[in-house]
């Protein structure tokens, strides 16, 4: 059997548009429901199309294994995490942790519980710190199976480097948005939706400064700082 997700712009604001069906163009009751749900949260087309194309990934492997979702326990969660990393190509490591994510999300909605122990368990300890930065670290315990992902490590741009980016501005225009930006914090889809009237020139100098503090400013955002 076969199963495709299909946008279905029709749908009401409190459903999910996108729909998973079946070859007959049935609909998955276990999955529809669970997008839906998560329309009702507000999330966003963007987030509801890749919890759609998580759930027909998992539609699919349920159907080649002949596991039904009640059954499903940390054992066979090791089997989809194999079957995940013998396809080709292979998914990365985020994308396999965000579908497990999503099994874990599907199965508390349907069942109001975690998922059980199989055969097989995972323990994993874990550390956490205040968001704000102080304090003694705490330790955490979680089942969850997760893959380890690689960490991004960043590095400083030389200078050589920032040379080359400063000479890819041909314009003064490009300049002066840059400039714009480097000032006020600017994102650059916030710099392409400002509007002549979005900014009051002044007469007086060339110093710019921020809102209300600024003397001789001559950039102000009417909608206010991002």
């Amino acid at each position: 059997m076969t199963f495709r997700l299909i946008l279905r712009n029709s749908s009401p604001p409190s459903v999910s548009p996108y729909r998973l069906l079946d070859e007959q163009d049935r609909e998955l009751a276990w999955a529809n429901a669970f997008l839906d749900a998560q329309r009702v949260r507000q999330l966003s087309l963007r987030s509801l199309r890749a919890y759609g194309y998580d759930l027909l990934h998992l539609a699919r492997w349920l159907h080649l294994t002949r596991h039904p979702l009640a059954k499903i326990n940390q054992s066979l969660l090791l089997d989809y995490a194999r079957y995940q990393l013998d396809q080709l190509p292979k998914p990365t490591p985020s994308t396999i942790n965000h579908r497990l994510g999503v099994l874990h999300c599907l199965y508390r909605f349907h069942y109001g519980r975690e998922i059980p122990g199989g055969k097989a368990h995972f323990h994993r300890n874990y550390t956490t710190r205040s968001p704000l930065g102080y304090g003694r670290p705490h330790r955490r315990v979680t089942t969850a199976l997760r893959l380890r992902q690689p960490r991004c490590v960043v590095v400083p741009l030389s200078a050589d480097q920032v040379a080359r980016f400063w000479n890819t501005f041909r314009t003064f225009r490009d300049l002066a948005i840059v400039a714009l930006m480097l000032l006020d914090g600017l994102r650059s889809c916030e710099v392409l939706q400002l509007q002549l009237e979005d900014l009051s020139i002044s007469e007086r100098g060339t110093t710019t400064q921020r809102g209300c503090r600024s003397r001789k400013a001559v950039v102000t955002r009417r909608c206010g700082r991002p």
